[in-house]
C-alpha cells in the first residue's frame, strides 16, 4: 500500500489507547491509515518527526471567535494550525440577535471545527462594557 504521508519515528501519545511509544503514523485520504513501524518507501511524502510528539487533535474549551464583530474575538484557524487544536468551543460570543451572522461568517467558514455556546445576553460580546450592563438584553426565556 502507498500512503499519502508518513510521519516517521515520532513519539505517539494517545491516552484513549494508552499509547506513549515510538511509532510511525501513515495517512491516506486525510485519515490515519496505519500506526506501526512503516518503511519510508510506502509513502509519497515522508516527514521525520523523530524529535517530536505526535498527538490526537486538541480541543480548546474556551475561545471567543467572533472575530471582527465582537470586542473580544480571534480568528481561530491560524491559532489552531499552530497549536494542534482541531476543535474550538466559543464561550458565548454571540447572542440571539447576532447568532445567525456568527454561524454563517464564523462556524461555517472555518477549516478547523468551531462549536459554540449561545450567550444569554441577546447582543453577545459586542461591546467592551459587558453584555449584562443593561439587563434589558438578558431574556432568560
Amino acid at each position: 500500500m502507498t500512503y499519502d504521508l508518513l510521519l516517521k519515528g515520532g513519539t505517539v501519545v494517545d491516552p484513549s489507547q494508552g499509547l506513549n511509544a515510538r511509532r510511525d503514523v501513515a495517512i491516506s485520504d486525510g485519515r490515519i491509515a496505519a500506526l506501526d513501524d512503516i518503511p519510508a518507501s510506502q509513502a509519497k511524502h515522508v516527514v521525520d518527526v523523530s524529535d517530536r510528539y505526535v498527538i490526537p487533535g486538541l480541543v480548546d474549551l474556551h475561545v471567543h471567535a467572533y472575530w471582527g464583530s465582537t470586542f473580544w474575538g480571534i480568528d481561530v484557524d491560524p491559532v489552531a494550525a499552530r497549536t494542534g487544536v482541531t476543535t474550538s468551543v466559543d464561550a458565548g460570543s454571540a447572542g440571539a440577535f447576532n447568532w445567525r451572522g456568527f454561524r454563517h461568517y464564523q462556524i461555517e467558514q472555518k477549516k478547523s471545527r468551531l462549536m459554540a455556546y449561545l450567550n444569554i445576553s441577546s447582543i453577545g460580546l459586542t461591546h467592551p462594557t459587558y453584555e449584562h450592563a443593561n439587563l434589558i438584553y438578558d431574556d432568560v426565556d
